[in-house]
């Protein structure tokens, strides 16, 4: 049995608030009126329970942490309360319900514990209490069941119990939940590594702590939950924010975590807390202050934002999320924790950013970046001069910082994705535009596309060349000398048009002349009167020289 007088199911104190809502009420109300008619009896799913250890003076010996479960559980009792009040058998859900202590068995976290224990309880909220919590899902559940209290009366109660029945998966106090929590999440429950630490730290005599700490940075205000919760692309995988921060603190925290895999977060930090020498509660203040630093530099929405070209902490941005090179922020973290003069803080961060692209832009490898930056950051580099001198040391190709022939090179002879090369290109206009003297300002990273000026479909179009001379152009198309950003897509019969009929469109279909005028990166080359290998190997040459300009990427020293 699930629900046993001498256990208690205690729902993790932290953890978020009951989220059912009436189309979930409907189903499950809907179920359970039918459910006496059913020859079988009626599953309920399977209930995951972890056996909590308690101390030899606990008045009660079996408590069990609902691991998964929560929202069924509290939705059954509200509805054996309506159920029970209506047919004036209360004893029998004391007897089902509650303990040999007279508490209710169903032990509920910090957001809804008031209220549910008002209604499961006693079958009613105070006025006060209701207008706390105007919005509480568990009060909106039990008013929906209110309302259909006529149906509901019609069912016997100690029929419907026995219809009914749950699966339990029983865990022992050493087991390890992070596998249960794997598989749920892969079956699409939305429960992330930070709602496992956050249970993990705090008990239900820390609420204090909590509110003060983990509260107030991540949970405070819907903007910050929103924040923090926003899905972020890592690799080949979207995580939230909040779980990229974690990833990010713990690698620039502790030396024997060379590779802290996002999905393995949770089992990594509690073997660090595990570690000798840390205490839990300035490890809490710790790193909700980390956090705060976080957010303060680091926002995954800046790619739809403006960037202004002069400020060092959006352009990393655009590099991070642009990129989808998550690797970097337990370097970028340290740098904002442990250096507090922002001009030092925005060369530090300038050095990072021209690290990447150069590698980026000269086709280097990105293999080893996790454990690199996170090297680094352990290491605590605490001035540009010394992050400046980590960063030249090596002449190992997987981690080199390559100079100006190789970005010269890169800029002739390298194949970005369309990804890539639109961060590329970006971060270039953003260097090199006046904002003086454009009349409008540069939109965000997400508003602009991105065009090969001379199309890959050349040959339909633009003339017919012999076979060796051919293969040299489609070589050419993919070279960022012939890539551009657009504030729009061009229509499909411009796009592959010849290069007067793509500048000026036609049939009112606009072309490069209205979507590619004003960007610096391209603006002298649309008075050019032929498009050719030449025209996009000049291109490159001159994208290069502004790369390895002192706006954009120089060479360190």
């Amino acid at each position: 049995m699930i629900f046993n007088r001498s256990r208690k199911l205690e729902i993790p104190f932290f953890q978020r608030a009951y989220v059912w809502d009436k189309e979930a009420w409907t189903r499950f109300a809907d179920d359970l009126i039918t459910a006496p008619d059913r020859s079988a009896g009626y599953f309920l799913g399977s209930i995951i329970l972890k056996q909590k250890a308690t101390g030899t003076d606990s008045a009660v010996g079996d408590v069990r942490t609902v691991v998964d479960g929560q929202q069924r559980l509290t939705t059954l009792v509200l509805f054996f309360r309506i159920l029970c009040d209506e047919r004036g058998e209360q004893p029998l859900f004391d007897q089902v319900f509650r303990g040999f202590s007279d508490d209710l068995i169903l032990q509920h976290n910090h957001n809804d514990i008031e209220v549910f224990e008002a209604l499961a309880g006693q079958g009613s909220v105070p006025p006060e209490l209701a207008a706390r919590y105007p919005q509480s899902r568990v009060m909106g559940a039990f008013k929906y069941f209110k309302s259909r209290r006529s149906e509901i009366a019609r069912l016997d109660p100690k029929a419907l119990l026995s219809k009914l029945y749950f699966v339990g998966i029983d865990l022992g106090a050493d087991e390890d939940e992070q596998q249960i929590f794997d598989t749920i999440n892969s079956l699409g429950v939305d429960l992330t590594a930070a709602e496992l630490l956050k249970n993990h730290l705090f008990g239900r005599q820390d609420l204090e702590l909590f509110t003060r700490t983990w509260r107030a940075t991540f949970e405070a205000t819907e903007p910050l939950r929103h924040y923090w919760e926003r899905p972020v692309t890592s690799g080949r995988e979207k995580r939230q924010n909040v779980d990229l921060f974690l990833q990010a603190y713990l690698l620039s925290q502790d030396s024997s975590a060379d590779d802290v895999r996002v999905g393995e977060l949770f089992r990594s930090y509690r073997e660090h807390l595990r570690g000798e020498g840390v205490d839990r509660q300035r490890f809490v203040v710790d790193l909700t202050a980390s956090a705060q630093r976080y957010r303060d530099r680091i926002n995954p929405a800046m790619l739809d934002r403006a960037v202004d070209g002069d400020d060092a902490h959006e352009r990393l941005n655009v590099v991070i999320f642009g990129l989808q090179t998550t690797t970097i922020l337990p370097l970028y973290l340290r740098i904002l924790r442990s250096v507090d003069d922002p001009v030092e803080q925005s060369r530090m961060v300038r050095l990072v950013e021209s690290y990447v692209m150069r590698r980026l832009i000269c086709g280097e490898t990105t293999k080893h970046y996790n454990r690199f930056f996170a090297s680094l950051a352990r290491s605590g580099v605490g001035s540009a001069s010394e992050l400046e001198e980590r960063l030249l040391r090596s002449d190992d190709p997987s981690t080199i910082f390559p100079g100006d022939d190789r970005v010269r090179e890169g800029f002739r002879t390298s194949n970005l994705t369309n990804r890539q090369a639109r961060v590329v290109l970006y971060l270039l206009e953003a260097s090199i535009r006046d904002s003086a003297r454009h009349s409008t300002a540069l939109a965000g990273f997400n508003h602009y596309t991105l065009e090969h000026v001379m199309p890959k479909k050349w040959r339909n179009h633009w003339g017919s060349l012999p076979e060796d001379l051919a293969r040299a152009r489609d070589a050419a198309v993919r070279k960022l000398g012939n890539l551009t950003l657009l504030s729009s897509k061009l229509n499909n019969s411009v796009r592959d048009a010849d290069w007067a009929k793509k500048k000026a469109g036609s049939d009112r279909r606009a072309g490069l002349d209205r979507y590619a005028v004003g960007t610096e990166i391209f603006d002298e080359d649309l008075r050019r009167d032929t498009w050719d290998e030449r025209a996009i190997e000049e291109r490159a040459e001159r994208l290069a020289a502004h790369s390895i300009g002192p706006r954009a990427w120089p060479m360190p020293g």
